[in-house]
């Protein structure tokens, strides 16, 4: 497992440091595109460990319980020191949130490390566990400690995709997101499945693709790129880092919603 997970990272086999954590991090979020594609095909895959790699392994990835699942449990075969945290995305105009994410924090690593590989167009990199102001590229990001919840607050860039993400210091179990997995996934009332989405995180840009809409964020501002052919639809997915499976029978589906939202504006 462990070979075949670096080899999709283009990283080779290291001893657990600070340098190596970063390297593992820029090259996941960079080559492994958070996505909902599993479920707007109505097929979500299980966030069992082992699953959420096999996920990774094939090109499908998934969303935050996979890539943090797997991105945790391949640090952990690299002897990295891991917990898992329960997280709460908080989006813009909102001040609440349900349990809908996972976190992971890396211990004994000349300090503590927030490690997300499932944020979207959030973390390029880890941040020490420690209150601050930091800048990632084209967005600053603000790291405090949150008291309702005995945790964390990371405070999103106003241009990006939420407002915020707090998270326990309390361990958590990949069980304990079971039936925030089963809601986010099948819930009609649920945004992951309204558009497909796929987006990567790298040094100076976030490229986001929504729908029909391509995204880049960087230090130029934001830029927009409505897909209109299916064919460059398709080969953007895959050059974000999604296996082709059956893309383009996806595409008048994707089509079909994208024109209903452009005339509902």
């Amino acid at each position: 497992m462990i070979d075949a997970y670096l080899a999709r990272l283009g990283l080779p086999r290291a001893k657990p440091s600070v340098d190596y954590l970063f390297e593992l991090h820029r090259a996941h979020v960079a080559k492994v595109a958070y996505t909902n594609l599993q479920i707007i095909r109505d097929r979500p895959a299980s966030i069992a460990l082992e699953s959420s790699v096999a996920e990774v392994l094939a090109g499908r990835n998934g969303y935050c319980f996979h890539l943090n699942g797997a991105f945790a449990e391949l640090l952990r075969s690299l002897g990295f020191q891991v917990s898992l945290h329960r997280g709460y995305v908080v989006r813009l105009l909102e001040s609440e949130a349900a349990l809908n994410h996972l976190v992971l924090v890396v211990h004994d690593l000349d300090g503590m490390w927030f490690v997300d590989a499932g944020l979207g167009d959030a973390l390029y990199e880890p941040l020490p566990l420690t209150p601050g102001t930091y800048r990632q590229g084209p967005f600053q990001y603000r790291l405090e400690p949150c008291a309702r919840r005995d945790g964390w607050r990371f405070e999103h860039d106003p241009e990006g995709s939420f407002g915020a993400m707090e998270f326990e210091s309390a361990g958590a179990r990949i069980a304990d997101f079971a039936q925030a997995h089963e809601h986010l996934s099948t819930s009609p009332s649920s945004t992951f499945r309204r558009f497909l989405v796929a987006q990567v995180r790298e040094a100076g840009r976030v490229r986001i693709l929504r729908g029909c809409i391509l995204t880049t964020i960087d230090r130029d501002g934001k830029r927009e790129e409505h897909l209109d052919d299916p064919q460059r639809w398709r080969d953007t997915i895959v050059e974000l880092g999604v296996a082709d499976e059956g893309l383009l029978e996806l595409w008048p589906t994707e089509r079909e919603k994208h024109e209903a939202w452009l005339a509902s504006k």
